[in-house]
């Protein structure tokens, strides 16, 4: 899980208090503050970005540790929790919750996360527990319905069985975070999770059509704005050449590159709003046609944009068309 690692962690830590309150089963009103933990071990060392110290809002305090493990690993995990549960318990901590989120087909399936050593008696030696969570078994519409949307960027790692559905309904979601930073990071989490190719291709699309700015670095779109650049600058190039002087053609490459990038930002726009009517709304096909003329006729960036929302959400064709027909 290396290609995942470092994406995993960085969720994590940049929205800590959105992990917390999943983890820990409570309300995100109810996480007071999350503060990372540097704790380094002699014979082992457990990332501070996975190890967190929470405080909750009823003054009650945690350490929540958190572990993300792919299909193999050196030692078995029941083992490893052991180890870590018990030298943090000898830091002085006395209340303490861990988790295990296990990504990639198979991982975890024989954990339960409950051990216990016995005695002839009857009575326990030891108990641990710890939370087990297999996002490669979740249907990504549970982790939706949480509404949550720093945990969106896991959907990659769930089942997608309706990508059609789950995927718009997850970028608006990420899409309406107040916070642009926090917007953007977590576009570039979803993308960079995202481990099945077809739905990570209909994701960029989607993620570039609600874009208002930001400048995400995946493939698609890093293609995307590099044959908006291209057109942009062969146009660019014709322009001048008819112009035939040196401003003449500075100023036409310049018109060539914003018609370029608008243009293709416009056609894209277009695609995608017909792309998800046809696969979420059942279109016949002459709903679809009728439908078509009237999108691929609109060449306004904004208004392909709220169509494209409208798109999304609608609960019917009728309601599309509604809102197509006040934007026309």
């Amino acid at each position: 899980m290396a290609e995942t690692d470092s994406p995993l962690k960085e969720l994590v830590r940049d929205f800590a208090p959105d992990f917390a309150a999943w983890l820990l089963g409570v309300d995100p009103a109810a996480i007071a503050a999350v503060h990372a933990e540097n704790v380094e071990f002699s014979a082992c060392k457990v990332w501070s970005d996975t190890i967190f110290h929470v405080t909750l809002r009823s003054g009650q305090t945690t350490m929540l540790h958190i572990e993300f493990q792919g299909l193999r690993s050196e030692r078995p995990m029941p083992m490893r929790m052991l180890d870590y549960i018990g030298r943090l318990v000898q830091q002085g901590w006395r209340s303490l919750c861990s988790a295990v989120i296990y990504v990639g087909d198979g991982a975890g399936v024989h954990d339960t996360g409950q051990y216990q050593v016995g005695c002839p008696d009857g009575s326990l030696t030891l108990t641990w527990h710890y939370r087990v969570i297999r996002l490669w078994q979740m249907a990504a519409e549970e982790l939706l319905a949480l509404q949550r949307p720093a945990l969106l960027p896991l959907l990659g790692q769930t089942r997608i069985s309706q990508p059609e559905q789950v995927l718009p309904a997850a970028v608006t979601a990420i899409g309406q975070v107040a916070d642009y930073g926090q917007r953007v990071r977590l576009f570039d989490a979803f993308a960079s999770l995202m481990r099945d190719e077809e739905v990570l291709t209909m994701a960029e699309r989607l993620i570039e059509a609600m874009d208002e700015g930001l400048l995400m670095d995946t493939p698609f779109l890093r293609r995307s704005r590099e044959k908006g650049l291209a057109q942009g600058r062969a146009e660019g190039r014709a322009e001048g050449r008819t112009e035939g002087r040196a401003e003449g053609r500075t100023e036409g490459r310049a018109e060539g590159r914003t018609e370029g990038r608008a243009e293709g930002r416009i056609e894209e726009l277009q695609k995608i709003i017909l792309d998800v009517l046809a696969t979420r709304l059942k279109l016949t096909v002459p709903q679809y046609r009728r439908i078509e003329g009237r999108v691929e006729a609109l060449a306004d960036e904004t208004r392909l944009r709220s169509l494209l929302r409208t798109a999304i959400l609608a609960g019917d064709v009728t309601e599309f068309e509604t809102a197509l027909a006040a934007n026309e």
